[in-house]
C-alpha cells in the first residue's frame, strides 16, 4: 500500500476556461506532470507503463491517459448496467435544462428570439460551459412540440438548428444529451408547455388560463380542461399519435444519429386524464402507448440510443404507491421522477423520504433488465430542510448505483408558474444548491461489484477491477485548490493496481488488474 498527500493546484475551477474539458488537461501522479490533449471525439485506453517489479498499490509511475469516448451512447447489459464504449458500468450524473425552456424562445439561458445563429451558438457556450466542473456528464435537455412545430405540418428550422447547436455545445464539453419531449399539464392554454394548442378541440376551443398558476399540478386530477385534452391524445382523435411521432421524427432526423445523444425520452409527466383509476389506465393505456413509441423510435432511431419512458406526475410526490409497469423493447430506461410535495413548493418537508422510493424504482428496474435514470427531484430555492433531503437522495442513488438529472438549471428571469428550482440565479450565479449536489461519485468502473459511498470528507470506492480503467468524479468546483490524501489498497487479487489524479478534467483515474479487488479513500485534509 502507498499514501500520497496531494496539494490540488488545478488550473481552472467553476466559471473558467471552458475549453479546459477539450483541451490539454494537467495529470498527478505524485513525482510527474504530463499534458494530454483530450476531447470527446478521440478513443483512448492506454495504459500505464511501468519498469521492474510490479508497484504495490499507488500512484502510477507514468500517468494513466484520459478515455476518451468517440460516442455518448451506452447499452444496457442483462441487469440494466449502462455500459460505454469501452464497456465500462457508467453511472450519468447531470441536470435538467429546465424551466426557461418553457416558453418562448424555449431555451434555457436568455437570447434574443431573432438572435442569429452564430450569437446563438456563442450564448449556448457559456451556459454549457461551467457544468463539467460540477462533476455533470449528461444533461436532459427539453424540447418543445409547440415551438417545433407551431401550426400543422410547418416545422420551425431555427428551432430546430437551436436544438442541435445546444446539442453540439453540450457534447464538446462531454456531456452526454438525453432528448426529452416535454409537457406539463398539456398545453400553454392550461398555463403548461409542450403540446401546440393546435391540438386541442376546435368546437368550441376551451378558454386560455389565466397565468401563472402556482398550482398548476393540481390540473391533472382537477381540471376538465386538461383532462380532456389527454384523453383525446390517448383516444388518438385527429390522428393525433401519427402527428406525435411525425414530430418526433422532425427531431430524430436532425439530432438522432449525433455522437453526443445518448437517448430520446417519449414524453414526460403523462396526464391520465379522466382515468379514476390510475394503475388500471397505465396497463391499459400508457403502456401499450410507450410499446407503440419504443417501436416507432426504434424505426426512426434504430437501436443504438437508449429510449426513456417515465410515470404521471401524481406518482412522483408518493400520494399512492407506484403501479411500475414495463413496456416491451429493449434498450429501455425507467426515468421515474422524485420530489416531496413540500419541499418541491420551498416548503417544508412532508415526508417523502428517498430511499424507499428509490428502492422501489431501482429493485423494478433490476428485475425487468431496465436502466434507471431518476429524471427528475430537486426542490425549491430556500425550502427547510432541503439540503438534508438531497444528500440523503443522492447518497442513495450512490449505494443503488442509479443515474440521475437534477431539476433544474436554466436562467429564469421569470419564474414558470412561480416555481424556483433551478441551480442559477437570473442573471446566470449560482445557488448554494451546487453545495451539496456538486460531490464526488463513482462515474465509470472498469469492473464489477461496485460501491461508493461520500461521507461529507471522504470518498470510499470499491470494484474488482478488469484491467481497464476506472473514474471517480472530483468536481473542480468543490475541490479545486483541495489537499487530498488519496488511498488505493488491493483487498484481494493481484498488486499492481494504480491512481492518476487529473485536476483539470476533475476525476481521478485508476487502473487495477484483472481480477484485483481495490478500495479508493479520498480524503480532503483540513
Amino acid at each position: 500500500m502507498r499514501r500520497a498527500l496531494v496539494l490540488w493546484t488545478a488550473a481552472i475551477g467553476c466559471g473558467g476556461d471552458p475549453s479546459s474539458s477539450a483541451g490539454a488537461s494537467e495529470t498527478t501522479t505524485g513525482t510527474e506532470t504530463t499534458t494530454a490533449t483530450t476531447g470527446p471525439t478521440s478513443s483512448s485506453t492506454t495504459a500505464p507503463t511501468t519498469t521492474g517489479a510490479p508497484l504495490l498499490p499507488g500512484e502510477c509511475e507514468s500517468p494513466i491517459e484520459p478515455v476518451l469516448l468517440t460516442s455518448a451512447r451506452v447499452g444496457l447489459d442483462a441487469e440494466g448496467r449502462m455500459l460505454d464504449e469501452h464497456g465500462r458500468d457508467v453511472l450519468l450524473r447531470g441536470v435538467n435544462t429546465g424551466g426557461r425552456s418553457k416558453w418562448a424562445p424555449f431555451v434555457p439561458f436568455p437570447i434574443d428570439a431573432e438572435a442569429e445563429q452564430a450569437a446563438f451558438a456563442a450564448e449556448a457556450e457559456q451556459f454549457f460551459a461551467r457544468l463539467p466542473g460540477w462533476g455533470v456528464n449528461v444533461v436532459r435537455l427539453l424540447f418543445s412540440w409547440e415551438a417545433l412545430e407551431p401550426t400543422p405540418g410547418q416545422y420551425d428550422a431555427r428551432y430546430l438548428d437551436r436544438y442541435a447547436a445546444m446539442v453540439d455545445v453540450a457534447w464538446s464539453h462531454g456531456l452526454r444529451v438525453v432528448v426529452d419531449f416535454h409537457q406539463d399539464i398539456y398545453t400553454s392554454t392550461f398555463c403548461g408547455d409542450g403540446f401546440p394548442p393546435w391540438t386541442l378541440p376546435q368546437d368550441p376551443p376551451p378558454e386560455p388560463h389565466t397565468c401563472p398558476d402556482a398550482d398548476w399540478g393540481l390540473k391533472y386530477v382537477l381540471d376538465g380542461d386538461v383532462r380532456a385534452a389527454f384523453d383525446r391524445f390517448w383516444a388518438g382523435e385527429d390522428d393525433l399519435h401519427a402527428k406525435f411521432f411525425a414530430m418526433w421524427g422532425q427531431m430524430i432526423a436532425k439530432v438522432g444519429d449525433h455522437p453526443g445523444v445518448v437517448g430520446l425520452e417519449i414524453l414526460n409527466e403523462p396526464g391520465s386524464g379522466t382515468a379514476g383509476d390510475v394503475a388500471a389506465w397505465k396497463h391499459e393505456t400508457l403502456n401499450p402507448f410507450h410499446t407503440e413509441a419504443v417501436a416507432q423510435l426504434r424505426a426512426l432511431a434504430g437501436d443504438e440510443l437508449l429510449i426513456l419512458f417515465n410515470n404521471p406526475g401524481t406518482d412522483a410526490v408518493g400520494f399512492q404507491p407506484i403501479e411500475h409497469v414495463r413496456p416491451e423493447g429493449s434498450g429501455l430506461v425507467y426515468a421515474a421522477h422524485m420530489y416531496d410535495p413540500g419541499l418541491v413548493k420551498g416548503l417544508p418537508a412532508v415526508g417523502l423520504m428517498p430511499e424507499p422510493f428509490l428502492d422501489s424504482i431501482a429493485d423494478f428496474a433490476a428485475a425487468e433488465g431496465l436502466g434507471v435514470l431518476i429524471g427528475e427531484f430537486g426542490y425549491g430555492h430556500g425550502a427547510t430542510g432541503a439540503e438534508e433531503w438531497l444528500a440523503r437522495a443522492l447518497d442513495h442513488m450512490d449505494a443503488r448505483r442509479l443515474s440521475a438529472t437534477l431539476w433544474e438549471c436554466s436562467q429564469n428571469e421569470v419564474a414558470w408558474n412561480e416555481e424556483d428550482l433551478s441551480v442559477l440565479e437570473a442573471d446566470g450565479s449560482e445557488r448554494d444548491t451546487l453545495d451539496v449536489f456538486v460531490r464526488p461519485y463513482l462515474r465509470a468502473v472498469a469492473g464489477t461489484d461496485s460501491a461508493f459511498a461520500w461521507d461529507q470528507k471522504t470518498a470510499t470506492a470499491s470494484w474488482t477491477g478488469d484491467g481497464g480503467i476506472s473514474e471517480i468524479a472530483l468536481p473542480t468546483r468543490r475541490f479545486d485548490a483541495a489537499s487530498l490524501d488519496i488511498e488505493l489498497t488491493t483487498q484481494a487479487g493481484p498488486e499492481g493496481a494504480c491512481w492518476t489524479l487529473d485536476p483539470s478534467r476533475g476525476e481521478l483515474r485508476v487502473q487495477a488488474p484483472d481480477g484485483a479487488q481495490v478500495e479508493v479513500r479520498v480524503t480532503v485534509v483540513d
